[in-house]
């Protein structure tokens, strides 16, 4: 059976990115408002300053670079004052974007094929990352560059000189019928091959400003344009931050504090110093705050926290809740490919294990993982979904991958879960992440109900489960990955192990132990702000007779 979204549907939009964020889709609040400021610094940016500077940078885009519509545009650069003026700049000159986040590792040669797989035509870049984009860049074919924060030399322009010499009252691409929103790619985005192989998701306008259309239309009731303040707690690169704060506070007239440093665990007292009312969460920082000492009388001014990203699990949603002044930590679920798919949104839609109800013009079907027959509420399966506002454009020159989208444009999402009869979906796991253990042909086991046994371990700050293979058996086992609690490191380890193992088999039984082993790492090696779960499964041969070493060094 198909679920539908219990939302009303609205119609979708009229207009590109650049103009529906910017006019079409905008509140009319004063011009002069800021909407951007940098911590630490007075530098701020204002929605006249945004507009007019997008449209200086545009016009030079067009006659100098002469980026043409379609034309891909990457940026690498780290979040700054510029970005944004950058970002809308590329979107009026009619080009797609295509982000790179920065990581930890992160060299040329990484960056090169995505050059070349999106055949760019122009890089953005900062003084920071100038020489690693520099090298991409020739590597690539002579890539021109711009940066966001001064000449560097080598022939890498500053944003600022171009700006001088653009015309502020261009206005030369622009979108206004159905066809021409689907047929004009805003983004590429890649997804994050934390447990697959990465491919390039083609965005159309019409998409993403669907995107910005329904998300408005979820946001709290409290939220007041006139005294919220928000903060990027993300690179700009990714897309859930530039749906946030690159698009969804300008709709709505909510200034943003732009960070300098990695938002993490430590630059929480952030929240005090600006008054911030908004806080996404990834799920790694909430396994983080959700064992945190608790600070009374803090964070008072919070009125919305939002993760996505992975399923958070109840105990470490209740944590943050507790730590962050009892505000609900929403979920919402989405994808690369679909974007906004379900959000919490009331007591209705925010039932426990829910990622929320569907949003506005989706729609959804749940499929058995063995037999492919259609499911009814309340059976578990792999998730399909479809957008009735904006369809899907699938991969960029990736004909096997396209094969996730069918002919009815409906999307395998890879989620395994459930949707009840108020169109509330309930994420189990990744299908790829469904374990099978026993002997034989296996039975599926979810790494999230064995990761949730772990989290409830005094010594457990936080935990990975992952299913590593036996290549002597064939048999998988869920072994885990466990960042300990500060008081705890100096322990011997292998004892506490062997604890926590016990721990988890008298919970949930000998058939969902960790029959892997339990393993302790100071981090975790991360694809973006996602654990990077294939590089775990390479650490540990768990056929190996000796598991006295309990301590597996994570490189940078």
């Amino acid at each position: 059976m198909v679920f539908y979204s219990k939302l009303p549907k609205p119609a979708p939009p009229s207009s590109d990115v650049f103009n529906f964020i910017f006019h079409e889709g905008r509140e009319n609040y004063p011009r002069d408002r800021v909407l951007y400021r940098v911590d630490g610094t007075d530098e701020t940016l204002t929605l006249e300053e945004l507009e007019e500077k997008s449209r200086r940078f545009a016009s030079v885009l067009v006659k100098r670079y002469a980026i043409k519509p379609n034309d891909v545009v990457a940026f690498l650069a780290n979040n700054k004052i510029e970005y944004p003026i950058a970002f809308f700049g590329v979107l009026a000159a009619g080009a797609t974007i295509s982000p790179i986040p920065v990581q930890q590792g992160l060299d040329a040669r990484a960056i090169v094929p995505r050059l070349q797989q999106s055949e760019t035509k122009l890089i953005i870049t900062d003084r920071v990352l100038a020489s690693i984009s520099k090298e991409a860049a020739d590597l690539s074919g002579n890539i021109p560059l711009i940066s966001l924060d001064g000449a560097t030399g080598n022939g890498i322009e500053d944003i600022q000189q171009i700006l001088s010499e653009g015309d502020s009252s261009f206005d030369g691409f622009e979108l206004t019928t159905s066809e021409q929103l689907e047929e004009y790619n805003a983004f590429i985005y890649r997804t994050s091959g934390s447990s697959g192989n990465i491919k390039s998701v083609l965005t159309p306008h019409a998409h993403w400003a669907a995107n910005l259309l329904t998300t408005r239309l979820t946001v709290p009731e409290d939220t007041d344009p006139s005294k919220d303040v928000w903060i990027s707690s993300l690179p700009f690169a990714y897309g859930i931050n530039a749906k946030l704060n690159l698009g969804l506070n300008i709709l709505l007239g909510i200034p943003v504090i732009i960070l300098k440093e990695a938002f993490d665990q430590s630059s929480l007292p952030l929240i005090d110093k600006y008054g911030i009312t908004f806080l996404f969460i990834t799920p790694p920082l909430a396994a983080q705050i959700a064992k945190s000492e608790k600070r009374e009388g803090a964070y008072q001014s919070i009125k919305w926290l939002l993760s996505a990203g992975a399923p958070v699990h109840p105990k470490i949603r209740d944590g943050v809740q507790e730590r962050l002044n009892g505000v609900k930590l929403t979920l919402e679920w989405g994808t690369t490919e679909t974007l906004l798919i379900a959000l919490q949104i009331d007591e209705e839609s925010s039932v426990p294990g829910s990622s929320g109800t569907l949003v506005n013009g989706v729609e959804a079907k749940v499929l058995d993982v063995e037999t492919g027959k259609e499911l009814g509420p309340g059976e578990q399966g792999e998730i399909l979904v479809r957008n009735s506002l904006a369809r899907f454009a699938g991969y960029k020159d990736n004909e096997e991958a396209n094969r996730d989208f069918d002919e009815e444009g409906w999307f395998h999402s890879g989620d395994v879960g459930y949707i009840d009869e108020k169109s509330n979906v309930f994420i189990v796991d990744r299908l790829k992440e469904l374990l099978r253990v026993g002997d034989g042909y296996g039975t599926h086991v979810s790494t999230g109900e064995i990761e949730a046994a772990l989290f409830d371990h005094p010594a457990v700050a936080t935990a990975v489960v992952v299913g590593i293979r036996d290549q002597d058996t064939q048999q998988e086992h869920p072994t885990a990955f466990v960042v300990p609690q500060p008081e705890f490191k100096e322990k011997q380890l292998l004892p506490l192990a062997e604890e926590i193992e016990k721990s988890v088999e008298s919970k949930l039984g000998t058939f969902k132990r960790v029959s892997g082993g339990v393993y302790f790492v100071e981090k975790y090696p991360q694809v973006g702000y996602k654990i990077n779960k294939r590089l775990l499964k390479g650490l540990v041969d768990v056929g190996a007779a000796d598991r006295s070493q309990r301590f597996i060094s994570i490189g940078a």
